[in-house]
């Protein structure tokens, strides 16, 4: 037997070998629980509204499709081995840019009622503006709603993607309104203005791709320069009376010729009704004409009496009172009428 197993130890050395053999135990437990721990941590959620690509020591892993970490539960190395990057690539966002917006005052955002100018002359530096294509000056504020269509070209491949989209939307807006007239881009084609800059903005996205599509470009506000807006507002208002004016006047013209052509076609249809009578009583005279015409041929004397009678009997049932006197002439009966006045 080994003199260990002959000689035991004494009491507190024997207490002293059971605490380190526990303390040990205790510590091969905590490093397991700190392993698992650390391990879990690899553990990660993407979101429905966001894609998700995990660096290992900076690199993305997978191949392909797989690169990319769609909704879910998923697993990786934790830091500093691995990181994971997070796109919310189902997400709407919005920007405005105003750098085409004049500087107002400081308190000019709390006031009510229309903004003022900061200077009385436009300070380039400072104020943002377009020139039109007619040598006019504007100021436009834009509202831009996009989504990250590409998360690997949006986080890898460009360097501030909102900040090229930001500038991207100022040349497009430059380059459509150096072909506008001034009258339009405030006026009478606000919306027209608005889809060519839109345009134009998807054209250079496309040629220059940096992950983000467009969804929607707004318009949010036109206006002149404030130092000036006076007299484009006299413009206006001098050329909405000129359109009131040429609205009176064309509804006088209309209501004139409208009844202009009433007048006329019942002018029309007075004639035609007068002249339908006109060819009826003559065809009735003619057709009249005629019989009498086959009767006097067969007939002549009695036709001839009997016309003369109905002649007088028409000339006397016109008056009140008749006289009637037989005179002999020569040998010859005459008839004489005297008659009254005619009746009223």
């Amino acid at each position: 037997m080994n003199r260990e197993q002959q000689e035991p130890l004494d009491p507190g050395r024997q207490a002293l070998a059971d605490a380190l053999q526990v303390s040990f135990r205790l510590l091969i437990g905590v490093m397991v629980l700190i392993t698992l721990a650390y391990l879990g941590s690899g553990l990660f959620i993407v979101q429905e509204h966001e894609r998700a690509y995990v660096l290992v020591f900076g690199r993305i892993t997978g191949m392909g499709a797989e690169r990319i970490k769609e909704p879910g539960l998923h697993w990786t190395w934790p830091k500093p081995i691995a990181e994971v990057v997070r796109v919310p690539a189902a997400r709407i966002q919005s920007m405005e840019v105003d750098t085409q917006w004049y500087e107002a005052l400081p308190t000019a955002e709390l006031a009510p009622g229309p903004r003022q100018a900061a200077s009385p002359s436009l300070r380039p530096l400072r104020d943002g503006y377009l020139m039109t294509g007619d040598a006019n000056i504007i100021h436009a504020r834009w509202g831009v709603r996009y989504a990250i269509r590409d998360p690997e070209t949006y986080l890898f491949g460009v360097a501030e993607a909102e900040r090229l989209l930001h500038k991207e939307l100022d040349r497009a807006a430059v380059r459509v309104a150096q072909r506008w007239p001034v009258d339009r881009a405030l006026r009478t084609d606000i919306e027209q203005f608005r889809g060519d800059v839109d345009q134009e903005l998807r054209t250079r996205l496309h040629a220059h791709p940096i992950g983000l599509e467009l969804h929607r470009l707004d318009l949010l506000a036109v206006t002149p320069p404030l130092q000036v807006a006076a007299a484009f507002e006299q413009v206006i208002e001098a050329e909405q009376d000129r359109s009131r004016s040429i609205s009176a006047a064309r509804a006088y013209a209309a209501r004139v010729a409208n009844e202009a052509r009433g007048a006329a076609s019942r002018v029309r249809a007075e004639a035609q009704a007068e002249r339908q009578r006109v060819v009826s009583e003559a065809e009735a005279d003619a057709d009249f004409f005629r019989s009498v015409q086959e009767a006097y041929q067969a007939q002549p004397t009695v036709i001839a009496h009997t016309l003369w009678q109905d002649r007088i009997r028409e000339v006397l049932a016109q008056v009140d009172r008749k006289h009637i006197l037989h005179e002999r002439t020569d040998g010859q009966r005459e008839l004489r009428l005297q008659m009254g006045p005619p009746r009223e």
